[in-house]
């Protein structure tokens, strides 16, 4: 799996949308990368559903597991990182985006560009 990534720093190429990275809880979390240059997640812990409140509660394959568990106690969690994020994704106007945020005890130092916009492993 993976996590999401939003930021509200300006990427080198203008995209505006939401990445993902493999670089942390790869738990479907949310990171932001805020406009004080500090690094977020947004923590939580799960609960199983109930087999009655299901979408699919008499299914007996892999539908079973559709809506088995829901997140609780939501909270946003200032993260203390230090060192090079990766981070990526694509767009059906622009193509590929690949950026490395480096950070130096929980702040960001920069962001780069790693493939321009329509080439990489996205394309």
């Amino acid at each position: 799996m993976f996590d999401y990534v939003r930021s509200q720093i300006a990427l080198p190429d203008g995209f505006t949308g939401e990445l993902q990275s493999k670089d942390f809880d790869c738990y479907l979390s949310v990171l932001e990368i805020r406009e004080g240059g500090t690094l977020w997640i947004e923590r939580f812990e799960t609960e199983e559903v109930p087999l009655a409140e299901r979408p699919y509660p008499e299914a007996d394959d892999w539908r079973s597991f559709i809506g088995s568990e829901r997140r609780i106690n939501e909270r946003w969690e200032q993260i203390e990182f230090h060192g090079d994020m990766n981070f990526y994704g694509t767009d059906a106007d622009m193509g590929w985006h690949e950026y490395t945020a480096r950070f130096s005890n929980g702040n960001l130092d920069w962001i780069k560009q790693i493939s321009p916009a329509g080439e990489g492993a996205g394309s």
